[in-house]
């Protein structure tokens, strides 16, 4: 079994194994989904609701960027399908959240592409470590340490450390 291989077999989401979606998916909540609906809840929002009712699945995910949706694979094991959520839906998810009352709608999740699939930012990931770079949220170097000049014009100058000169 290959290296890749295996980093997809433990790819895993609340314990159920994760895979991207093979194809988009609609949904499209009713009035008794919304109104059953409870806001900034990823698992009981009104698409987990529509979704767990149509699909009659146990778990159901939707957090404004990405969901995940429990389903069978073509063994009949449980598995975690993972979508992309679109602009024009995470407006509709954010609106609901915001206590703003919204109408049922049709809305579709997306499979994600290429771009966003896990095993491209993995790949990215690695890349960008082989290369030298920084990884996110790790600073390069120490941070530049800068004091505040005022001219007394109205602008505020910025100056490092090796910017000040100072007289001995």
């Amino acid at each position: 079994m290959t290296r890749k291989r295996i980093s997809k077999l433990n790819r895993k989401f609340r314990g159920i194994p994760v895979r991207e979606a093979r194809a988009s998916m609609h949904v499209q909540p009713t009035k008794a989904d919304i109104s059953g609906a409870v806001r900034e809840d990823p698992e009981n929002c009104a698409y987990a609701q529509c979704l767990k009712r149509v699909m009659e699945c146990q778990a159901v995910f939707i957090f404004r960027t990405i969901a995940y949706v429990q389903t069978l694979n073509e063994n009949g094991a449980e598995i975690m399908e993972r979508y992309t959520v679109k602009t024009y839906a995470r407006e509709y998810i954010l609106r609901f959240d915001h206590g703003e009352k919204v109408g049922p709608g049709g809305f579709v999740l997306h499979r994600p592409s290429r771009s966003s699939t896990l095993d491209y930012k993995l790949r990215q990931d690695r890349e960008r470590r082989r290369s030298g770079h920084a990884t996110r949220g790790v600073p390069a170097t120490k941070p530049k340490e800068f004091s505040l000049k005022r001219s007394g014009t109205g602008k505020v100058h910025f100056f490092g450390a090796e910017d000040i000169q100072l007289s001995t």
